[in-house]
C-alpha cells in the first residue's frame, strides 16, 4: 500500500492514505494504515479517505474529530470505545450488520471540548453528521420489553415478568408508571435473574400494577434500556443539556437496530434530536428499531 505524506493543520489532522487502487481492510492500530506510519494520537482530527476500509481494532485516545469518507468498521473481537468531538460521515460507519449483528460492547462517546464548532454548515457538532453517507448499527439485543406478571409492591426488591429471555445481570431496566403520575417510572439494575424472576439492585419506591382486571390488561410494562451498542454524550451533558445527536441529510442512509442512545439531543435547538432524518424525503427501507433512548434533552426521533 502506497502512502501519501501526512498533512497537518495546527498539528491536528491524521489521514488514512488515499492513493492507489482500493485497499484491503487494514487495522486502525497498524501504522501502515496512516501517513508517515503514525497512528492517531489524542486530539487529532482524523480523516479516513475514500476507498479506504479501516477496522477499528483498538479503543483510540480521545479524538478532536473524525471524518469518514471511506469506511470504518468496529471489530467484533473486543469491547471497544471511540471517543471524539464529532463524526462527519460521507462514507460508511458500520458496527455489525443485519445478517451478523455485533455481539461485543461498542460505545461511541461525544465530548464537547471545543465549543460552538459547526463541522458542516447547518449540522452543528457533537454528533454523527451524515452527508451522503451510510450508518449501519446493528446490536444483538432483540428482546426490548415485557410486562409484569404480578403486581410489584413498593419496597419490593424483585419483580416477576412475562418474559425476561436474553436479559442479564447488570442490565438496566425501567418500570413504567402505572399511576396517574408518570414520574413514578423507576429505573433499576438487574442484580440477579432466574427465569422470569428479576432481583433488583435496590427497593422499588412505588407500586407497579401487574394484573388483568375485567378482561382489561393493565399490567405495567418493563423495558430494557441496555444495548451492547451505545451512542452517548459525555457526562457533562447532564449539566448543560447539550447532548449528542445523529443527523442524516438528503441522500444519506441510516439502518439502526439494537442501539442505546444516552444523553442525546441538544436542548431548545431545532434539528438537534437524538436521531433524525433531516428533510430527507423518501427514506423507504431505512429504520431505527429495537432501540432505547433515555436521558434525552430534545425529543427522541
Amino acid at each position: 500500500m502506497s502512502l501519501v505524506p501526512a498533512f497537518l493543520i495546527g498539528g491536528a489532522f491524521a489521514q488514512a492514505q488515499n492513493a492507489g487502487p482500493p485497499a484491503q481492510p487494514t487495522n486502525w492500530s497498524d501504522p501502515n494504515t496512516w501517513p508517515n506510519r503514525k497512528v492517531p494520537v489524542a486530539g487529532d482530527k482524523v480523516i479516513i479517505g475514500r476507498d479506504k476500509d479501516v477496522i477499528l481494532d483498538v479503543s483510540p485516545p480521545p479524538l478532536g474529530g473524525l471524518s469518514i469518507d471511506g469506511k470504518l468498521t468496529f471489530s467484533n473481537d473486543a469491547d471497544l470505545e471511540l471517543t471524539t468531538e464529532w463524526i462527519m460521515l460521507h462514507g460508511e460507519l458500520a458496527i455489525g450488520s443485519e445478517a451478523r449483528p455485533h455481539t461485543r460492547n461498542a460505545t461511541i462517546t461525544f465530548t464537547n471540548t471545543v465549543l460552538n464548532e459547526d463541522v458542516m454548515a447547518g449540522m452543528g457538532d457533537r454528533g454523527i453528521m451524515i452527508s451522503g453517507g451510510t450508518l449501519n448499527l446493528h446490536g444483538d439485543r432483540t428482546h426490548a420489553w415485557t410486562k409484569l406478571s404480578s403486581t410489584a409492591k413498593a419496597g419490593s426488591t424483585s419483580i416477576e415478568v412475562l418474559d425476561a429471555s436474553g436479559w442479564r445481570a447488570g442490565d438496566e431496566i425501567v418500570l413504567a408508571s402505572t399511576d396517574f403520575d408518570p414520574r413514578q417510572a423507576e429505573r433499576r439494575t438487574i442484580a440477579a435473574i432466574s427465569g422470569n424472576k428479576i432481583t433488583l439492585d435496590r427497593k422499588l419506591d412505588y407500586m407497579h400494577f401487574g394484573e388483568i382486571t375485567f378482561g382489561v390488561d393493565e399490567r405495567g410494562e418493563v423495558g430494557l434500556l441496555t444495548r451492547n451498542i451505545k451512542i452517548q454524550a459525555s457526562a457533562d451533558a447532564a449539566q448543560t443539556h447539550f447532548g449528542g445527536h445523529i443527523m442524516a441529510m438528503p441522500s444519506s442512509k441510516m439502518f439502526v437496530s439494537g442501539v442505546e442512545l444516552n444523553r442525546m439531543g441538544q436542548h431548545m435547538t431545532l434539528a438537534r434530536y437524538p436521531i433524525h432524518w433531516h428533510l430527507v424525503g423518501d427514506a423507504k427501507g431505512q429504520y431505527i428499531k429495537n432501540a432505547s433512548i433515555h436521558d434525552t434533552y430534545n425529543r427522541c426521533v
